[in-house]
């Protein structure tokens, strides 16, 4: 097989990531969102593309944000200049999971899924990673291994 092929179906696997965030119900928990520095509009949006927060100019925006997510999101305005736009989504509800986008007009979307627990079933919480990571990170360690031997 052509050493090109596997750099691409790698390349094909690594960009269809999406972020996987877990937390108990009625904890807080930070979406991460890293974009370009000194964006002006950052929207973020849930799976029914309501608004959860815009952020203009480095500042909230809660003008159109959907009131199921009223006084519990908050951004963190002193990173936005060096392109950190997570937020942080206070009394998580199960009705909050789902997926949620990060984005910026003609920019890269960042995707995520966030999981509610009702009862913690598993040690920790917090940034969960996907069972496809550790089959992502062989396929990629045997295709750097096929290139330095041949």
């Amino acid at each position: 097989m052509n050493v090109s092929w596997i750099f691409f179906f790698t390349f094909l696997l690594l960009i269809h990531t999406v972020l996987l965030q877990s937390v108990l119900v009625g904890e807080s928990v930070i979406l991460p969102c890293t974009l370009e520095q000194n964006l002006q509009e950052v929207y973020w949006k849930d799976k029914d593309n309501g608004v959860v927060c815009d952020i203009l100019d480095g500042k909230a925006d809660f003008n159109e944000q959907d009131p199921a997510y009223k006084d519990r999101v908050t951004i963190f305005p002193s990173e936005t200049k060096n392109g950190n736009f997570s937020i942080m989504l206070r009394n998580v509800k199960e009705s909050d999971a789902g997926p949620y986008t990060c984005s910026a007009p003609n920019r890269k979307i960042v995707k995520l899924e966030l999981t509610v627990k009702v009862s913690q079933t598993t040690p920790g919480n917090g940034e969960s990673p996907r069972r496809a990571d550790g089959l992502l990170t062989f396929l990629l360690g045997c295709a750097l291994l096929y290139t330095l031997t041949f």
